[in-house]
């Protein structure tokens, strides 16, 4: 699907805007959000302490750390297999500058942690959730790559699936943890998809530039 051309995609950017300025409004001020205090407490009545182990592996995957390992693979396989270095370019501009914008954000709205945040995540304010958004824009980019090589719906549909799910679980753990509030984490979803919406648009215009320019000299 070309977002550029979907009326669906502009319709969720378009939501995911105004639900994300409504956030902002929201996090504002040291107000405690009955949602936030509401779907915390559903998450730890539904998954004990146990799990916490399987939560802490599934927010690596969000870390710097798993984020650099996975977006290193991932270069490498657009460089050496398919010789795309628009993705490449594309895509290290939407990881690394997602991030960055992140924390901008952060900065700016300078929302505290929880009081149950561990010291290493307390360096840094709560709203948007850098492991949400980035995760997103890691997981869901390499789908959008990977799956214009599947030949099936339905091979497609199971690829997106997956990369929900990751992303899900990773905003989830992030909770589980006590790392951040519930909102954060809809915050960083929600400005991910705005900014992976943004990237995904460029890659495509100008891989279709260059296609054309591939063409015309044949």
């Amino acid at each position: 699907m070309d977002i550029r051309k979907s009326k669906m995609a502009w319709g969720l950017l378009i939501l995911s805007v105004l639900f994300f300025i409504l956030l902002l409004i929201g996090v504002s001020g040291d107000v405690n959000l009955a949602f936030d205090t509401a779907i915390t407490d559903f998450i730890h009545m539904l998954f004990s302490t146990s799990l916490n182990p399987f939560w802490e592996g599934v927010s690596y995957l969000g870390d710097k750390i798993g984020i650099g390992i996975i977006a290193l693979f991932f270069i490498l396989f657009l460089w050496w297999k398919k010789k795309d270095f628009t993705g490449i370019a594309a895509f290290v501009l939407c990881v690394g500058l997602g991030n960055e914008l992140n924390k901008w954000v952060k900065d700016l709205v300078a929302r505290p942690r929880p009081i149950t945040a561990d010291t290493i995540d307390a360096d840094s304010f709560s709203f948007p959730s850098g492991h949400a958004m980035v995760g997103l824009l890691l997981y869901l980019f390499i789908a959008h790559i990977i799956a214009k090589d599947l030949k099936t719906n339905a091979g497609k549909l199971i690829l997106a699936g997956a990369a929900f799910l990751l992303t899900l679980l990773i905003g989830i753990s992030r909770i589980a943890l006590g790392a951040h509030y519930p909102t954060d984490v809809i915050g960083g979803y929600l400005l991910g998809g705005i900014w992976l919406f943004i990237w995904v648009g460029l890659y495509e215009t100008f891989k279709d530039r260059l296609n054309r320019r591939e063409k015309k000299r044949v």
